[in-house]
């Protein structure tokens, strides 16, 4: 089953919402946030007719999906069964003309107003396909890459055709977050409309690396070893880091040192920290420390003594956001 979640969503609820709506297309959200159809046909007519260009009709559609659509937490509910999408129709439906696996997959979206990562992909390609746009859906992986989707997927987006060139876009992220009630909160991201290739690929991996959009692809391993970025860490002039590597060897007592570069600590702290962070979460994780940084002119230390087995994650503090995970393993005599 695929959930398509990030693991900030598993984990620990905390989001970088603060990336605003984009003004300039300010009269598009406001249209078709009143908009409602039945039929995907039908939606697509009516969000992208009154835009004469291929962006603006993208921005409708997806800013409507983003507005009506929310996230089917019922995969974390034991008492419910989340099936996921399904091409097969309801006995009670009238239609004498079979659709395709997609188009069904989009109008039971659109009936249910709730979906997983695929419906969001599936409802997207669709529409742009009524709107006479060329879109794919993409299928691949996002953190964490473990044992388990080895063999398989475990996220859906879509790449689009605008101006002659393709775009990535993640409607699924971009409509809202999981808190840790396992309730879906509606909160638009910027972040994932018309994402730049270089920056989507540090949390979306296409199974096709020709859709990666970059000359230089990074292979699985090394996306799935690599520190969990979250969405803050792209708020600030963050540049690199000590640690490629996702996670960090060491001993009961050794200490610990990651280093980051930055560009401008000034400018970063005039940056306000994340609406979104609930603490009580963060202090109740027995297994996770918070590190705050030592701050330098252009870089930021972060120290941590190994005192006992007990923890597993580190997550570093930046401006009082979190910005990056690592996975702490102890070492034994016996390593």
């Amino acid at each position: 089953m695929k959930h398509c979640l990030k693991l900030l969503f598993l984990l620990f609820s905390t989001t970088c919402f603060a990336q605003t709506r984009d003004a300039s297309f300010n009269h598009i959200d406001a249209f078709v946030e009143n908009v409602s159809a039945t039929t995907p046909d039908s939606l697509a007519y009516k969000i992208t007719a009154p835009f004469t260009n291929e962006l603006q009709k993208v921005r409708a559609i997806f800013s409507w999906i983003t507005f009506h659509i929310g996230y089917n937490t019922a995969i974390y509910q034991k008492s419910k069964t989340w099936k996921g999408p399904t091409s097969q129709p309801d006995p009670t439906d009238t239609m004498t003309v079979w659709k395709s696996g997609d188009e069904m997959t989009a109008i039971r979206v659109l009936h249910r107003k709730a979906t997983v990562c695929e419906g969001y992909a599936k409802l997207f390609k669709i529409l742009c396909d009524y709107a006479g746009l060329q879109s794919k859906i993409i299928f691949g992986y996002s953190p964490p890459v473990t044992g388990k989707t080895r063999f398989g997927s475990n996220h859906t987006w879509n790449a689009v055709f605008i101006d002659s060139t393709w775009h990535l876009l993640d409607a699924t992220w971009a409509s809202g977050y999981i808190n840790y009630q396992n309730q879906f909160v509606r909160q638009l991201d910027e972040r994932y409309f018309l994402t730049p290739p270089q920056q989507f690929i540090n949390d979306h991996y296409p199974e096709d690396l020709r859709w990666a959009l970059l000359p230089n692809v990074p292979t699985i391993t090394e996306f799935a070893a690599s520190p969990f970025r979250y969405r803050c860490f792209d708020k600030y002039s963050i540049r690199g880091n000590k640690f490629a590597r996702g996670y960090v060897d060491a001993f009961i007592g050794d200490t610990i040192s990651i280093e980051l570069a930055v560009q401008n600590v000034d400018a970063d702290k005039k940056i306000s920290p994340a609406s979104f962070s609930d603490s009580s979460v963060f202090t109740e994780t027995a297994s996770s420390v918070f590190l705050q940084p030592t701050v330098g002119e252009k870089k930021v230390l972060y120290t941590h003594v190994v005192q006992a087995n007990d923890v597993n994650w580190l997550h570093l503090l930046y401006n009082d956001d979190v910005v990056l995970r690592y996975r702490l393993k102890i070492k034994t005599k016996e390593d």
